[in-house]
């Protein structure tokens, strides 16, 4: 597939990487700045074109003419739309995706037509993120929550502790401590390893451990491998910028929550917004701060700042001090690397990730509802609708055991006439299912593709 990335910030780099490793991308990047496309040069098999994303010569000197998919991912909503009105106008690519973050466009839904401008995917990486912290505060005690289905289905990642109910015993007793919940466990890592999930295996402390059950079971199936989190209440955002306040918005109806920001006229903008959140202005670094505001009461503390270095620092301090979990936002791979192998920081939110997921869905090919990718970027769980007939399909009508999966791709859940069926060998596949597979191993996902490709666009 050939696909034109325009801007070569934190978010297009992170694509570049990403579809980059598929041997059957065709990756070219534009951005005007020489010194981003070097770095991801001298990284990657990419082509790299320097100049405006927005003008018709550079994107022909990229070679619009014969892509695939244009991907706008500049600093400038207004250039990234205008290239997407380019791209359909005057080179009739096939598929147009942009980041937009500006409110006022984002509220009128008329202007992103055939007829406007035409872009058929919108990116809001800050709504995004907003929407996947929201799913981890609702579920105290998963490490990470993903949707499916409209949010009937949900994946979780959890960890696995010493002296819990299903902790050095095998999965197949979980069925015995619930057996009236609808579950199934879809990979299992140890020391960061995948290894097969069958009946037999043991888990053990220290286990990272991905399930799939339906939303209203979460929370029962979180108590089998760890100890009961509480409801978070009294909570702490660091950073009162689009992500922070957006959640403040959300939080505040429920929780007690305060917003540190370091910024004056942010502090009297946010705080004019917010109806039931205390606005601080100061810096989230400074301990005497944290004290004041009881740190060592709080339940969670989430560092949203727009510098990682910031947000792990604090992170660590907040533990330190008393907070009961930490979580940080963390957009490169050498902090989120340092953050993961610190015990003060209990959770480390990629917004990069999270966008790259928004993004995939549509670029897989086939009837693809949902696309998250996991373990950053070597693993990934999608959600496909199986089209077709028994006699010209390969999975239509056929058991799960029949099908030629790849080793490391497993079969999670069913959705059938809005009816959760968890993946089993015996289960039969139907035309219209919507199937959501887990692949510990992305590079299994053409595989898959060629599983469903009687019926792939």
């Amino acid at each position: 597939m050939k696909i034109l990335i325009l801007g070569a910030g934190q978010v297009g780099s992170s694509l570049a990487k990403y579809l980059g490793s598929d041997d059957e991308n065709d990756i070219t990047i534009v951005d005007k700045d020489e010194a981003n496309l070097s770095s991801l040069q001298r990284h990657l098999d990419i082509k790299t074109v320097c100049g405006h994303a927005s003008y018709p010569n550079v994107l022909e000197e990229a070679g619009i003419k014969k892509m695939d998919i244009v991907i706008a991912v500049t600093k400038s909503d207004e250039g990234n739309m205008l290239a997407c009105q380019m791209a359909h106008t005057l080179y009739q690519v096939d598929k147009k995706i942009a980041r937009v973050r500006t409110a006022e466009y984002l509220h009128r839904k008329e202007l992103f037509t055939d007829n406007a401008i035409p872009i058929d995917f919108i990116i809001t990486p800050e709504g995004l993120v907003t929407n996947y912290i929201k799913r981890v505060v609702e579920e105290p005690g998963a490490e990470q929550v993903f949707e499916f289905e409209n949010g009937l289905v949900q994946l979780v990642e959890t960890r696995a502790y010493a002296g819990t109910p299903i902790v050095g015993h095998p999965i197949k007793e979980l069925h015995k401590h619930l057996p009236k919940t609808r579950m199934r466990i879809v990979s299992l890592y140890r020391n960061g390893r995948a290894i097969p999930a069958y009946g037999d295996t043991v888990i053990k402390d220290g286990d990272r451990v991905y399930f799939v059950t339906k939303k209203e079971s979460v929370s029962k199936v979180l108590k089998e491998f760890r100890r009961l989190d509480k409801a978070y209440k009294n909570i702490i955002i660091a950073g009162g910028g689009h992500i922070g306040l957006s959640l403040a918005k959300h939080l505040e109806k429920n929780h007690r929550v305060r917003i540190i920001e370091m910024n004056k006229d942010r502090v009297a903008h946010i705080a004019d917004q917010l109806e039931d959140t205390l606005v601080l202005h100061g810096n989230a670094s400074d301990e005497e701060l944290l004290l004041e505001e009881g740190i060592e009461g709080t339940d969670l503390f989430l560092a949203l700042t727009d510098s990682d270095e910031i947000n792990v620092i604090v992170s660590i301090l907040a533990k330190r001090l008393g907070a009961y979990k930490t979580v940080a936002l963390v957009k490169r791979n050498v902090y989120e690397d340092l953050a993961e192998q610190s015990d003060d920081v209990d959770m480390v939110i990629s917004p990069d990730q999270i966008t790259t997921s928004g993004i995939l869905a549509h670029i897989r090919r086939g009837d693809t509802m949902m696309v998250h990718s996991l373990r950053q970027g070597k693993a990934e769980a999608i959600e496909i609708i199986v089209h077709g007939d028994q006699a010209h399909s390969d999975v239509v009508g056929r058991a799960i055991e029949e099908i030629n999966l790849p080793d490391g791709v497993v079969v999670g859940s069913v959705v059938r006439d809005n009816e959760v069926i968890m993946g089993s060998r015996k289960l039969v596949i139907e035309e219209g299912d919507h199937v959501l597979i887990v692949l510990s191993d992305v590079s299994k996902i053409h595989e898959v593709e060629a599983l469903f490709e009687g019926y792939f666009d």
